[in-house]
């Protein structure tokens, strides 16, 4: 009863954004503001950072990790993504697979233009750099990011920016995605002097792919955008530029300014935890009623999803899924952004996966 009545004062307010932000970089160790990331870092730490859940490779890729190179006290250098990159688990391209050929369990996520990073370590052939993103901390290839003062990217950083709303949008041949902050240095009506990745600047109009800062939120906006996305392909990490569960989460939220962790783990200790447990059908519908929708989120083990609301007495969720089991024990392959009702698609049994609902405050 009190979660639930710190539930309905909090979502009585708009969306803490503040609130939300300073959960998830206080709570969740792989984020970090690279405004303020030191200088000079512990080299243990770096070879902490890159043996974390690590996964068994071949043994020419770990030694192009180069770990025996990293000095006992390691100067980090700054910069920024000249392109939408991959952040990889190890200096290498090559996939990992599991029992599932579509999963590179290596691609760690997909970085967008103008992502500013600390660089932490090089690997043994040159060809990639260690680094830390705000959300996440891996392997990139090199010729993807431009080095440069940090002075210089916390003068980027602060610029104004337009933040794009379509799943794909270029720039002077640069390809952004949904969410991605494109800096202006100056604005005339509706016409932007944009700052792209190779410091180079270019006029842009203002049109639906763009909007002039953070939206405000509103349930009927994630509604939007949630509905222009279906049909979208399933993307494990955001290999080929689309989204997982979490990615898809995380990029349409970041559109009102929220700035969540990476995977679904992670974002499940962020917001208001309602329950870890429901009982059945009849009680996972009851709780979700009480709650706001298109600021629920519904966490299984390794799946996250966004709580639509009621459309004819029939629970909503909006989520990037691979495949589903239905209530009469059939798989479907599904690989695309879904909207689903539980009672019509027959998926009332997911109550006996949710391992937590949470609410953003």
């Amino acid at each position: 009863m009190g979660v639930l009545l710190l539930l309905l004062i909090s979502i009585s307010y708009a969306l803490q954004v503040s609130d939300v932000n300073y959960q998830a970089y206080s709570k969740i160790p792989y984020m970090a503001r690279i405004e303020n990331f030191p200088d000079v870092i512990s080299g243990d730490t770096v070879k902490k950072w890159m043996l974390e859940g690590s996964i068994p490779v071949e043994e020419e890729v770990v030694k192009n990790a180069n770990l025996d190179a990293i000095a006992e006290k390691v100067k980090v250098s700054f910069g920024w993504t000249k392109k939408r990159t991959n952040m990889r688990m190890y200096p290498t391209d090559k996939p990992i697979y599991g029992k599932n050929k579509d999963i590179d369990l290596s691609q760690y996520a997909l970085l967008e233009p103008l992502t500013f990073l600390a660089v932490l370590h090089t690997s043994k052939d040159g060809m990639w750099i260690y680094v830390q993103s705000p959300f996440m901390r891996g392997w990139v290839k090199k010729e993807d990011v431009l080095i440069r003062d940090k002075e210089e990217v916390l003068r980027v950083k602060a610029l104004p920016f337009l933040v794009v709303l379509k799943p794909r949008l270029y720039i002077g041949g640069v390809e952004f995605g949904l969410g991605s902050r494109v800096p202006y240095a100056e604005k005339q009506d509706k016409l932007y002097r944009v700052f792209l990745p190779d410091g180079s600047y270019r006029w842009v109009k203002l049109s639906k792919g763009f909007a002039e800062g953070y939206l405000s939120y509103s349930e009927e906006r994630v509604r939007g955008i949630l509905n222009s996305l279906l049909g979208e392909p399933y993307d494990w990490g955001g290999k080929k530029g689309s989204w997982d569960c979490s990615a898809l989460v995380k990029d349409v939220f970041s559109l009102f300014g929220l700035e969540l962790p990476r995977n679904s783990s992670q974002q499940m200790q962020i917001g208001i935890r309602v329950t870890e447990k429901v009982s059945s059908y009849h009680d996972l519908k009851e709780i979700l009623t009480k709650l706001p929708p298109f600021r629920t989120l519904i966490f299984f083990k390794g799946h996250v999803m966004i709580y639509g609301g009621i459309e004819e007495g029939d629970p909503v969720v909006y989520h990037a899924l691979y495949g589903i089991v239905r209530d009469d024990g059939s798989y479907t392959p599904v690989k695309r952004v879904e909207k689903n009702r539980l009672e019509r698609d027959m998926l009332t049994n997911i109550y006996r996966r949710i391992v937590s609902i949470n609410v953003l405050p």
